[in-house]
């Protein structure tokens, strides 16, 4: 025998029109209609008027119908063992299987029909849990898409960086290297001008000193002349004879003859 839906598909069927999760303890009203016990049971504390059915509205006797133990069979059969229990509304212990788009909470199917989230836009929790998913895979998407460009980013950085190193380096080694040479040619500049001062230095110094000896000797002749000018002046009259002889005598001298 073949089947016509799937697994997914029949299990998606075998929902609680009420609390969209799995039948649980399915019980059939006189309408033919199935609901958890648990959903009837909430609907009915809720509710004080008589009973309806929430899809065709037929006022049934929730007391006296049977369980449905067909349909629960067939539950069992396709639930795999160590399945976890839902998680059940804190109002009406029914399991938290709609999710209110407007609080964005989590909540049982009569808290949308009787409790505060009534006439709230109300959404089953796998059809959210979907979408969530879709989003948050979409989210992902775009982070991974800015961490690449981040990451080229950085790879861009990191070569620009090293690049720049790279260059620096180069450039600091041909700096050193020009002003090594420009030390060099200083240096050599400098001792060539130290060593034509020097020479110029010395060879004035030289013709200074020579000068000055020049100039030392005449003035010890000078000197020498006065001496014998004072010792001629000393005498007496009586030798003046003598004395015009010695004065003729050196006033012929080449020292003395322009004052002669």
């Amino acid at each position: 025998m073949a089947w016509q839906v799937s697994v997914p598909e029949l299990e998606d069927r075998l929902q609680c029109p009420m609390c969209l999760e799995v039948f649980k303890e399915p019980l059939m009203l006189q309408c033919g209609h199935s609901y958890c016990k648990g959903c009837l049971a909430s609907l009915s504390r809720h509710l004080a008027a008589e009973l309806r059915c929430p899809e065709c509205r037929r006022e049934v006797d929730y007391s006296s119908s049977p369980p449905n133990v067909s349909l629960a069979k067939v539950i069992e059969a396709l639930q795999l063992p160590g399945d976890p229990e839902p998680q059940l509304c804190a109002h009406h212990r029914n399991p938290l299987s709609l999710f209110c788009e407007k609080d964005q909470e989590l909540i049982c199917g009569l808290c949308g029909l009787l409790g505060a989230h009534q006439h709230h836009r109300v959404t089953p929790v796998p059809t959210v849990y979907s979408r969530m998913k879709e989003e948050l895979a979409a989210l992902i998407s775009n982070l991974k898409q800015e961490q690449k460009k981040v990451d080229e980013q950085i790879a861009k950085l990191v070569n620009n960086r090293t690049r720049i190193v790279n260059e620096s380096d180069v450039f600091s080694w041909v700096i050193r290297r020009e002003f090594q040479e420009l030390h060099h040619l200083v240096d050599e500049e400098k001792a060539r001008c130290l060593e034509g001062v020097e020479g110029h230095t010395r060879g004035l110094v030289a013709s200074l000193d020579m000068q000055l000896d020049q100039a030392r000797g005449a003035r010890e002749r000078l000197v020498q002349a006065a001496g014998v000018l004072e010792q001629f002046g000393s005498e007496s009259h009586h030798e003046h004879h003598s004395l015009l002889q010695r004065i003729g005598v050196a006033c012929s001298g080449p020292t003395l003859s322009r004052p002669c």
